[in-house]
């Protein structure tokens, strides 16, 4: 249960860049008065989205942390094999973000609770398929995101041709499929 929750919260860091542009697309120029107006739209929606960004962010870097942490434990280590990049993933990935990008309006709450709909779906793909690879923020940060070994996860920021250079081997992270290097 705890790591469905936790796999939620770190889905919506992916999307405080789609929430940015959300309000940048808002905002009729780049004013202070601006800024207030399209606040002042619905501050309920913006304060949801800014708190939300916040924990997902945090909850984000904590399990970064973790991950660099437990990449020095004493357990077996496995060889890097069938590597498969993700990272042209995530840009498939953010065709979907188009949509709430184009159709939302902050002042009409159909439209809110219609693009909250598509975060939901979207969510419950990115849980129950462990679709970390899909996470901009990652990308962002320099990592990347591999699969190798009957769908192994390896998250580095080496590129493919460096690990598999120097042949590298990977710890799993607690009993997940999850390995950082």
């Amino acid at each position: 249960m705890i790591g469905i929750l936790f796999r939620s919260i770190v889905f919506f860091s992916s999307y405080i860049p789609i929430f940015i542009m959300i309000f940048l697309k808002q905002m009729s120029d780049f004013s202070q008065k601006s800024f207030q107006k399209v606040w002042e739209y619905n501050s309920v929606f913006w304060i949801v989205l800014v708190c939300l960004s916040i924990i997902s962010l945090v909850c984000l870097f904590v399990w970064i942390h973790i991950l660099k942490k437990s990449k020095n434990s004493d357990k077996d280590k496995f060889p890097l094999e069938n590597l498969k990049s993700y990272d042209a993933e995530v840009l498939n990935y953010f065709i979907t973000f188009i949509i709430p990008i184009l159709s939302l309006d902050v002042e009409s709450w159909p439209s809110i609770v219609l693009n909250t709909l598509l975060l939901i779906i979207e969510g419950i793909y990115y849980v129950s398929n462990n679709a970390v690879y899909n996470n901009v923020i990652l990308l962002a940060c320099g990592y990347h995101i591999y699969t190798f070994n009957d769908n192994r996860m390896l998250i580095s920021k080496k590129d493919k041709s460096e690990l598999l250079f120097n042949k590298e081997k990977v710890n799993q992270i607690g009993t997940t499929n999850i390995f950082y290097l």
